[in-house]
């Protein structure tokens, strides 16, 4: 895999103007830099439910799935309002850019030094993978003492482009995909190997 440059990532995003290639928008070249794009924070968070969530389990997840406003509430802010996120308080958060990737370009998101400085941590480890389409949902921490108030079009991440080698098929898509704000997660797979590993114990 190779890093996408600015004159890369500019020819792809030229290429997604016709369908084929990459495409970021919002998106103002003054955000493109020398091998990442900065990402702004969308309107809407989802928030843990504690006072109703003694724990949350896995092989639950179907009554997860079917009760998710139980564990977790979505709040939707104006551009002018502000969320305060408290310290080691885990929120949903969303980028306000739609990003769509072809089938040859991957991507991860990383946290900006500079709120990193104020303990504010982009905890998105996961690569977004090609052909993906939506906006990307955020993990946001606060590792700090104090609370942290953020607002609608702050710049909290960038993303990372990767030339992959191989072709996809259009059936290897994410199960995260066309969202417009914060997904709620989605437990289907690790709720299939949890029931194939308790098979595989009990045959023993």
């Amino acid at each position: 895999m190779s890093v996408l440059t600015k004159n890369v990532i500019l020819e792809e995003l030229q290429k997604g103007k016709d369908g084929s290639g990459l495409i970021i928008t919002p998106l103002k070249i003054s955000q493109i830099g020398k091998s990442s794009v900065d990402l702004h924070l969308g309107n809407e968070f989802i928030v843990f439910r504690k006072v109703s969530l003694p724990c949350m389990d896995i092989a639950d997840a179907g009554d997860i799935s079917k009760n998710v406003h139980k564990y977790q509430e979505k709040v939707r802010i104006s551009d002018v309002d502000k969320f305060v996120l408290h310290p080691s308080q885990l929120v949903l958060g969303a980028t306000k850019e739609y990003i769509a990737l072809p089938d040859n370009i991957s991507a991860i998101i990383c946290g900006r030094s500079t709120w990193g400085r104020t303990g504010l941590i982009i905890a998105t480890a996961t690569q977004i993978e090609p052909l993906f389409k939506g906006c990307v949902t955020l993990e946001l921490v606060n590792e700090g003492e104090i609370p942290l108030v953020l607002y609608p079009f702050l710049c909290v991440a960038q993303l990372i482009l990767y030339r992959t080698e191989g072709k996809l098929s259009t059936k290897d898509k994410s199960r995260y995909q066309f969202q417009t704000g914060p997904e709620f997660p989605k437990f289907e797979k690790e709720r299939a190997y949890l029931k194939l590993r308790r098979g595989k114990t009990c045959k023993r």
